[in-house]
């Protein structure tokens, strides 16, 4: 498992995050989220969305490799999770690491 994958299992478990392309949208037109994360299958018009959202509130869109499916079971639900909104990172580092990586 990457540094990322680590400080999101964190962000989940100490932090406020929220599951789902609509709760993304909402918190990301709210100014709410600190950062996004989007799966590698996103559907298309979903994801220009929630990045065109990031873009005007420059919140961080992270682009996952890993598929709705495996995002899910790393979230620890038994369903596919196409997108993350961290509100509150908790204890995780992982609005640190985005940013070094950009």
């Amino acid at each position: 498992m990457s540094s990322r994958d680590q400080q999101l299992r964190l962000a989940l478990s100490t932090g406020r995050v929220q599951l789902g392309s609509k709760q993304a949208v909402r918190e990301l037109r709210r100014g709410r989220a600190k950062m996004a994360i989007l799966s590698s299958n996103c559907p298309k018009e979903m994801k220009e969305s929630i990045e065109n959202y990031g873009r005007l509130g420059e919140i961080p869109i992270w682009h996952h490799d890993k598929d709705s499916v495996d995002l899910g079971m790393l979230c620890g639900k038994p369903y596919p999770v196409s997108t993350i909104v961290i509100n509150d990172p908790g204890d995780s580092r992982i609005l640190d690491i985005v940013k070094e990586e950009e």
